[in-house]
């Protein structure tokens, strides 16, 4: 029987950003959302990735004569020599990474076995049992690779460590049957309730993400609702109300974390030749980000803002 292998960008240790207590992070490649704001950008294709580190580059040109397909060229006349990679030719042959020896050329995204992620994560089960934490699988979207997230929970659960599940919401229903019983904790995001507002900032209304998180109400597990603050877009007052009575309407109560705006992954969309949308977007103030959260606590939820 061949092993259950899927494609993640990163396995993060000591997090606690993720769940609860210390964790550690397996982000899956992939995800069937657009985000305006999203802040993982190398997590929206389901392919590898060849980017460009600038800051590490010496101009040594090997990766340009080692590439099969011309897909990168050296522009001189500024401070240093710029690297472009043509994506339209890019093969992701990952050449240019193999000879390039201060690391400019990066690879995002690996195959990798359940087991071998696995592996990684069970290395710091101490921490988890003292902290109260365990593995959390995020992305991208992990239930666009359901098969993979479903081996890696049942080897996490066959040794007593807590599963986190942290998704969009949107993937076919019937993968939910995959996870059913692995899953502790989910994480779900309700980022805009009208959904051709939805789909104008992500790419897809939310009708199958409204209709998911209602399964997921269904099965044992805890629930937390993250919602992203982006500012005029998610933040407004209308939107926040409207999440507040759409979570007031479902069949138990839910925690809610509000998670403030931030540009971490502005560089990323440069070495990926993304544009970024919101560069001139800056973090809510502390005053908007109290009102935010009376706007939940006035509707009697439970709430709270998310550090970051």
């Amino acid at each position: 029987m061949s092993e259950i292998c899927g494609t993640i960008f990163n396995i993060q240790r000591f997090s606690t950003d993720d769940g609860p207590g210390v964790r550690t992070t397996v982000f899956m490649k992939g995800c069937p959302l657009s985000c305006t704001w999203c802040a993982n950008p190398e997590s929206q294709a389901a392919h590898i990735q060849i980017v460009h580190r600038a800051s590490k580059c010496r101009g040594c040109g090997k990766c340009v004569s080692v590439c099969p397909e011309k897909a990168i060229s050296i522009i001189a006349g500024g401070e240093k020599p710029e690297v472009k990679i043509d994506r339209t030719l890019c093969t992701n042959c990952c050449r240019c990474v193999e000879v390039c020896t201060p690391g400019a050329m990066h690879i995002y995204g690996e195959h990798i076995a359940a087991k071998e992620a696995f592996d990684v994560v069970k290395r710091d089960a101490g921490y988890y049992m003292r902290s109260g934490g365990g593995v959390t699988v995020s992305g991208g979207e992990p239930m666009m690779q359901a098969d993979f997230v479903s081996e890696l929970f049942s080897l996490c659960k066959n040794v007593g460590i807590h599963t986190t599940l942290d998704t969009c919401g949107f993937f076919p229903s019937e993968k939910l049957s995959k996870v059913n019983g692995l899953v502790d904790l989910v994480l779900f995001d309700l980022k805009i309730i009208d959904p051709e507002t939805h789909k104008l900032y992500t790419g897809v209304d939310n009708r199958l993400i409204h209709d998911n998180l209602r399964e997921f109400m269904k099965t044992d597990a805890e629930i937390i609702i993250r919602v992203p603050l982006i500012p005029e877009i998610t933040d407004t007052e209308e939107n926040l109300k409207a999440i507040a009575e759409f979570v007031k309407e479902l069949e138990r109560p839910l925690h809610i974390d509000l998670l403030p705006y931030h540009n971490y992954g502005e560089n990323k969309y440069k070495m990926l030749d993304m544009p970024y949308a919101l560069s001139e977007a800056k973090r809510q103030s502390d005053e908007k980000l109290a009102a935010c959260l009376k706007l939940f606590t006035d509707a009697g939820l439970d709430c709270q803002l998310h550090s970051n």
